[in-house]
């Protein structure tokens, strides 16, 4: 019996952790392994930028440039993370006096809301990533990049925005609060 109990129980008397789905256990992981990635890279080409101009009189063209796109592409890297991990921004003073019937709905509302925002950022921002394809633009610096690359970050970050508010509709569906400190949004099993 005690050997049943610990296959089902931690050793130390605890329940197991629920297990994270493969999308969780994507987003929270090499999705902000590389958004932080991109982030100290940025932070490193900026130090070097301003150490080269405060003490040898040179200023890399590229630099700023590249600074640019490497804090935009972790930031939209990090739309849907940052939900999933329940570090968005949400005002709770007025969800406590309310009963539980209207937190669902309100729920279910802010979910929605989310899933449409995160729909028309990928939608609006569609056609001027295929204007900038078809038209072959590259980074005004000598980076020669091209632009298409680096826009693709907002549709990017759009669709893994829109992922985990569907994951919160999901929730809400199924009758739990996905915006809650205690909400198993990042445990579940997708």
């Amino acid at each position: 019996m005690e050997s049943i109990k610990n296959a089902t129980v931690g050793g130390d008397g605890r329940a197991p952790a629920p297990r994270r789905g493969w999308w969780l256990r994507f987003e929270l992981g090499p999705l902000l392994n590389l958004a932080t990635l991109l982030i100290v890279i940025g932070t490193a080409v900026m130090m070097l930028e301003g150490v080269s101009r405060s003490f040898f009189h040179i200023s890399h063209f590229w630099a700023e440039e590249s600074v640019r796109y490497l804090m935009l592409w972790a930031f939209f890297l990090t739309l849907g993370a940052a939900g999933s991990s329940g570090n968005h921004i949400r005002t709770d003073l007025m969800l406590r006096y309310l009963p539980a019937k209207i937190h669902q709905v309100l729920h279910f509302l802010a979910s929605l809301a989310g899933a449409g925002f995160s729909f028309t950022l990928v939608w609006a921002s569609w056609p001027q990533l295929k204007r900038y394809y078809t038209m072959g633009m590259m980074t005004e610096s000598n980076l020669d990049l091209p632009m298409w690359l680096l826009f693709l970050a907002m549709p990017l970050g759009g669709a893994l925005l829109a992922i985990y508010y569907l994951r919160c509709l999901a929730q809400v569906i199924r009758g739990r609060d996905p915006f809650s400190a205690e909400s198993d949004l990042p445990n579940q099993e997708l």
